[in-house]
């Protein structure tokens, strides 16, 4: 069993190595690194934040969609957080899509790399590291809630795609040997991304882990650097977190600058979808806005959303995995089949053949790019 793992592993890291990039209109890499629980306010006057803004885009008007964390991981790969209001384990079903959907077809490459994972495509709830990475009263070290690959049916039933969900340490293997994938997300441990520590510590960390990140020649493509947070800390207010945009994708002419565009987590999937000319998953990734860098390169128009001056996200709206909304939904809905994407194309034809019973089901999607919350819910339509 350990020979025919160590293969697979061996197996996946060789057909990485040798895959060819597929090149983006604006960028030819994606590495969405996130942090934990901070207001937008708090962290533009961090130091070390501060410091590493010289580098790159702030993207001022940045929303996540809900709290707590769980959700928003959900959301940034899926189109969708299905009303999930907590952090417990979660399980979506298989005939759900994600990203990874989008990338494969495409001969796009993917991981997702998680500090302290004990293994490739762990599924427990968390795991404790060695004693030195924990927080001082012991706490966990990794978590499956900050890791939303594996909570897809898609990914966790399908063994080629776990051997993508890996550690910290194969990350800087792969950065070592020149072949990180084109899309990645990280997460650090609950010391690092500032969990069970403060801004600050988190910050220092971030700053220290990117420096390599973004010398001259740390990438060969053309490499765009996220990173961002999770979800805001106050509650009470509209949920407002800070982006930020660096790496060799990021003229020099615009470090140091801001971007004041309206975003959710929701526009990560937009603009791989923008840049790759992809197809689209049918749900909240149609309407979103692109990131104004990659529209600029390919002539996207954005616009705010029209109900923006409501914009709270602080409370899930009703969905198959809540637990709290007074209106109870318990199926998962199904994509819009009619709609076309950022990448000017329509629903992945994979997702059009799962769904195709349910063509002439109601969705809570419509491509409008409205956002929606606990206090304004989706609305059922017909598809189209």
């Amino acid at each position: 069993m350990l020979t025919l793992r160590l293969s697979l592993l061996v197996g996946c890291f060789l057909g990485l190595s040798v895959a060819g990039v597929v090149p983006g209109r604006a960028f030819d890499r994606f590495i969405s690194i996130w942090l934990e629980n901070q207001d937008l306010d708090k962290v533009v006057a961090d130091d070390a934040f501060t410091d590493l803004k010289r580098f790159g885009i702030l993207q001022t008007r940045y929303y996540a969609h809900t709290h707590p964390s769980q959700p928003n991981y959900l959301a940034a790969i899926g189109g969708d957080y299905w009303g999930l209001d907590h952090d417990e384990v979660v399980r979506i079903p298989s005939n759900v899509s994600t990203i990874v959907d989008l990338l494969e077809p495409s001969k796009i490459s993917w991981r997702g790399y998680f500090e302290g994972i004990p293994g490739p495509g762990y599924m427990g709830k968390a795991s404790v590291g060695l004693p030195d990475n924990q927080s001082p009263t012991g706490t966990w070290d990794y978590v499956r809630k900050h890791n939303p690959f594996v909570s897809y049916d898609s990914v966790n039933n399908d063994g080629s795609r776990l051997l993508n969900v890996l550690s910290f340490d194969e990350f800087q293997d792969d950065f070592a040997a020149g072949v990180v994938p084109q899309f990645v997300m990280m997460s650090p441990n609950m010391l690092n991304d500032g969990h069970n520590t403060s801004l600050d510590y988190a910050t220092n960390w971030a700053r220290e882990f990117l420096k390599p990140l973004l010398t001259d020649g740390a990438f060969a493509e053309k490499t765009l650097i996220q990173l961002t947070y999770d979800e805001a800390e106050d509650y009470s207010q509209p949920n407002r977190i800070a982006s930020l945009l660096m790496g060799n994708a990021v003229p020099k002419g615009l470090w140091g600058s801001t971007d004041d565009t309206f975003y959710t987590h929701f526009s990560i999937l937009s603009t791989m979808e923008n840049n790759w000319g992809l197809p689209n998953l049918g749900r909240f990734d149609v309407g979103a806005n692109v990131f104004k860098l990659v529209a600029e390169v390919t002539g996207y128009t954005n616009s705010d959303p029209p109900n923006v001056s409501r914009v709270n996200n602080s409370v899930s709206y009703p969905g198959p995995l809540n637990r709290n909304h007074s209106t109870k939904l318990t199926a998962f809905p199904p994509p819009n089949l009619k709609l076309e994407g950022a990448g000017g194309r329509p629903i992945l034809k994979e997702i059009a053949q799962t769904w195709k019973s349910a063509s002439k089901s109601e969705t809570p999607y419509d491509g409008s790019g409205i956002v929606y919350d606990g206090d304004n819910s989706p609305i059922y339509r017909g598809q189209g």
